[in-house]
C-alpha cells in the first residue's frame, strides 16, 4: 500500500536527513513549524508523522496534543522526534499524549527506518482488519445471491423505522412482492436460470424503490420493501412502476421467458407491535393479487 509521510521539523538538514530515510516507504511532504505542520496534515492526510518536539512556534507536544484530539487526524500515528536533555521525561509525555514511538536524537538513520517500518505495519494491518470486519458485516447483513438485505436484517431495520413512525408520526407502508410462477421457471429452465431470474428482479426492484426505502428478500422468490413516509396511494405508484418493469424484463439467450411479480401492500398502523404484523396484512393481499390472477398489485 502506498504510504505518505509528512516531516515536521525546523531544520533543514533534519528535514533533509528524515526525508533520505523516509522516502523508501513512500512520498515524503516536509513542513518546518507547527503550525505549517497541522496544515499540512490537513491538505496531504498523511499516513504518519515524523514530529519535532523543538519547533519554533508551537512545540511538538501542543501539536501532537492536537492532532489526537481531532476527529480528522486521531488515528495517524506520530513519531515523536527529540534532542532534550530531560529525555525519560519527554518521552512519558509524548507517549501520554497519544504519540506511537518516539526517536532520540542523534538520530540513527536504522533505527527510524525501523520505527517507520513498524507504525506503518501495524497501520496495513489495522486497515485490512478493519476491511475484513466491513466485508463480514457485509455478509452477515445481505443475501448472497440478490445482494438484497437479509430477512433478519430487513426485519430488524423495518422495526426500527416502526418504532420511529410512532415517534413522529409519519406513515410507512410495507410490500411483499412474488414472483408468480417461479416453480415453472426453475422446472422448465434450470436453477441457475432462476437464479438469474431472482437475481434480475431484485436489481429491477433495487433500481425501481426510492432511495429511502429497504427491500430485503425473505426466502425462496419472496421480496419484502419497506417505504417510509409513504401512504398506501404513495406506495402504490412506486410499486406498480416496479412491477411493470419487472414485466418488460429480457433474458439473454432465453426469448420466451417472461417473468411477473404480484405484489400485496399495507399501511402501517400505531397498534401495530412489530413489522411482521403489517408484512402478515400485506402477505393476505399479495395471495389476493395471486388468486385474481397474478402480475398486479393489491392493497390491503
Amino acid at each position: 500500500m502506498a504510504h505518505k509521510i509528512l516531516i515536521i521539523d525546523d531544520l533543514e538538514i533534519m528535514r533533509t536527513m528524515l526525508s533520505r530515510v523516509a522516502e523508501d516507504f513512500g512520498e515524503v511532504v516536509t513542513a518546518s513549524s507547527g503550525k505549517e505542520g497541522l496544515l499540512a496534515v490537513l491538505e496531504q492526510r498523511p499516513s504518519l508523522i515524523l514530529l519535532d518536539v523543538i519547533l519554533p512556534d508551537i512545540d511538538g507536544f501542543k501539536v501532537c496534543e492536537a492532532l489526537k484530539k481531532d476527529y480528522r487526524t486521531r488515528d495517524i500515528p506520530v513519531i515523536l522526534i527529540t534532542g532534550l536533555e530531560t529525555e525519560d521525561e519527554a518521552e512519558v509525555k509524548g507517549l501520554s499524549l497519544g504519540a506511537a514511538d518516539f526517536v532520540k536524537k542523534p538520530i540513527k538513520p536504522e533505527v527510524v527506518k525501523a520505527r517507520i517500518n513498524t507504525q506503518l505495519t501495524l497501520l496495513d494491518k489495522s486497515r485490512e482488519l478493519e476491511e475484513a470486519n466491513q466485508e463480514l458485516t457485509h455478509l452477515a447483513m445481505t443475501d448472497a445471491l440478490t445482494g438484497c438485505f437479509n430477512r433478519r436484517y430487513f426485519l430488524n431495520a423495518a422495526d426500527m423505522e416502526l418504532s420511529r413512525m410512532k415517534r413522529h408520526g409519519y406513515p410507512v407502508v410495507v410490500a411483499m412482492i412474488d414472483i408468480d410462477h417461479f416453480k415453472d421457471i426453475n422446472d422448465t429452465y434450470g436453477h441457475s436460470v432462476g437464479d438469474s431470474v431472482l437475481a434480475d428482479v431484485a436489481k429491477v426492484c433495487d433500481d425501481t424503490i426510492r432511495y429511502e426505502d429497504t427491500m430485503g428478500r425473505l426466502g425462496g422468490e419472496e421480496f419484502a420493501v419497506l417505504l417510509p413516509v409513504a401512504d398506501d396511494e404513495g406506495a402504490s405508484g412506486v410499486l406498480e412502476r416496479l412491477r411493470q418493469s419487472v414485466e418488460n424484463l429480457t433474458f439473454e439467450g432465453h426469448e420466451g421467458l417472461r417473468v411477473t411479480v404480484s405484489i400485496g401492500l399495507s399501511e402501517l398502523r400505531a397498534d401495530d407491535l412489530t413489522v411482521e404484523q403489517g408484512l402478515k396484512r400485506a402477505d393476505e393481499a399479495l395471495y389476493a393479487a395471486k388468486n385474481q390472477g397474478r402480475n398486479q398489485l393489491m392493497v390491503e
